[in-house]
């Protein structure tokens, strides 16, 4: 069964310094109460994240990566297409990860018909619940970015 409504998954961990990115987005978004929308926020585990996206035509995923780009740098790729997530992905919490879930799903065929995924280039995934400055601001514009997709 297909769910037509717009899935937006922020992904994280709120104890993790800028891996919060992904959650603080999702709740930025949901705030807005935008119609035509599904809010969620995930901790990154790829079985869930799996779960979740099967049946739905568009996705947007939002997460804090590691790839040695500036901290706040947007990365945008979109699946099927420019499928090269695990070049960003270098850093991860979750024991099955968003590139392997993304590669699963693909070959499952379950794979959204839309996925984008956009990656905020973190600073510090140390210890703490302050997010840097830059990863901040990236965080709003991608919640703007977010807000014109809908």
């Amino acid at each position: 069964m297909k769910n037509n409504a717009l899935l937006i998954i922020g992904i994280g961990n709120e104890f993790r310094s800028d891996d919060a990115a992904g959650l603080i987005a999702a709740r930025k978004i949901r705030q807005l109460n935008l119609n035509g929308a599904d809010v969620i926020e995930n901790n990154g585990d790829g079985a869930d994240l799996i779960e979740k996206w099967t049946g739905r035509e568009k996705v947007i995923l939002i997460d804090a990566v590691l790839s040695g780009s500036e901290p706040g740098t947007i990365h945008k790729f979109t699946a099927p297409g420019s499928i090269k997530p695990s070049e960003l992905f270098k850093f991860s919490t979750h024991l099955f990860s968003v590139p392997q879930a993304i590669y699963l799903s693909a070959s499952l065929g379950n794979l959204p018909k839309e996925l984008i995924v956009y990656g905020i280039e973190a600073s510090s995934f140390g210890p703490g619940t302050h997010i840097s400055e830059e990863v901040e601001i990236a965080v709003n514009n991608i919640v703007n970015l977010v807000k014109k997709i809908i």
